[in-house]
């Protein structure tokens, strides 16, 4: 039970240290990517603004063309290239458009050819006539980053002319973001583990006391119950072997069947707390009582002297207070010191309580001649 409650704990703890150690590393990274392409877009909408305004209708017809308007076309589209490569940092700039074949053609004459996703998106801006940016940051063919804008241009008519490619090279900001994206990792792979075993450690500290006292408790009379008490007995024995005195006393409360079968359980169970509490107000402040049978409780006590014991046990067999409904307080006690010239040869401290059990049915037996009943 134990062992399930905490493995679940657990559980529960590290998922939580996981759901923000995770909430770390994608608002680092998420915060790094948009800052990245918020850049990019930037620079990109400035391009694209410088060129369109720069382009005309006959620059577009030219497109594919051989000859001489083939030639005056990419000599047109070089120069505008040259004059924003620098503040663009443009990879590629180019042309396209689809032409009667349904091929496309660009300006490009060093036998450039988008392929891969650059390619669809070119393809989905020159069917559909839509600008289409990028969807993240692309791997070109040479393994540098690039990030692509496609932008439609139209004539004075509004016919469809062709595209305006742009290709930026951002391998130095896609490899910063890399980066940043591994140290994000490791920072809250780092944090899952450390606060991981923070948890664990703090929580096996924290939960072995409850659990010892939940374990060791007896959830009726709130006292200690017989596991409790076998480990007090182990404790003990070390100590009797020092030369401590150790004493016990066994009480059993009497009438608890009378009280079951007239007046319920529910008192019954109410007559036996108040009864072991009545006995524990007579023992030494802080004296541990335990609960070892149904209506049978002992305490364990060390280094009381003689007189104390009988002080005890007289105050005991005096008690007259009321329990539940008019029912008087009834118990007998017996009690024991442990004396190794006779408890030693039959097993120590075990030996103790069985002699202080006896003298506690001798006990019982006087009060049955007295009250002419049989104690229960």
């Amino acid at each position: 039970m134990k062992n399930k409650l905490i493995r679940k704990m657990y559980i529960i703890l590290v998922i939580s240290v996981i759901v923000v150690a995770a909430s770390v590393y994608s608002i680092t990274y998420f915060m790094s990517q948009n800052a990245m392409m918020e850049d990019i877009q930037t620079r990109a909408t400035g391009v694209r603004d410088f060129i369109i305004e720069n382009l005309s209708a006959t620059d577009f017809v030219g497109i594919g063309e051989e000859g001489e308007a083939g030639r005056q076309t990419t000599e047109r589209v070089q120069e505008i290239f040259d004059m924003v490569r620098g503040l663009g940092n443009l990879e590629r700039l180019y042309l396209a458009k689809i032409n009667p074949h349904g091929e496309i053609v660009t300006t490009k004459q060093d036998g450039y050819a988008p392929t891969g996703l650059v390619e669809r998106d070119l393809l989905r801006s020159l069917e559909t006539g839509e600008a289409v940016i990028g969807s993240g940051i692309y791997t070109s063919e040479d393994g540098y980053g690039i990030y692509t804008l496609f932008w439609p241009v139209s004539g004075e008519n509004g016919d469809f002319l062709g595209v305006v490619c742009m290709e930026f090279d951002v391998d130095i900001l896609y490899q910063s973001n890399r980066i940043a994206a591994i140290y994000s990792l490791a920072f809250s792979s780092v944090l899952i583990m450390l606060f991981s075993v923070i948890a664990y450690l703090s929580m096996t500290k924290a939960s072995e006391p409850f659990y010892k006292k939940l374990a060791y408790t007896d959830v009726l009379t709130g006292h200690e119950n017989r596991m409790a008490f076998e480990h007090r007995m182990r404790e003990c024995s070390v100590l009797a072997e020092r030369g401590e005195s150790i004493t016990m006393i066994v009480c059993d409360v009497n009438n608890l069947k009378v009280v079951n079968d007239v007046q319920g359980h529910k008192a019954g169970d109410a007559y036996l707390k108040i009864t072991a509490d009545i006995i524990c107000e007579h023992l030494p402040k802080g004296s541990p009582f335990y609960r070892i049978g149904g209506d049978e409780f002992a305490t364990i006590m060390v280094g009381l002297k003689e007189h104390e014991i009988k002080s005890i046990m007289l105050a005991l067999d005096n008690e007259t207070r009321m329990t539940v409904k008019d029912q008087p307080f009834s118990c007998a006690c017996g009690e024991a010191v442990y004396d190794p010239s006779i408890d030693d040869e039959e097993g120590g401290l075990k030996n103790t309580f069985k002699r202080a059990d006896e003298v506690m049915y001798e006990v019982k037996k006087r009060q049955k001649a007295a009250r002419g009943q049989i104690p229960r």
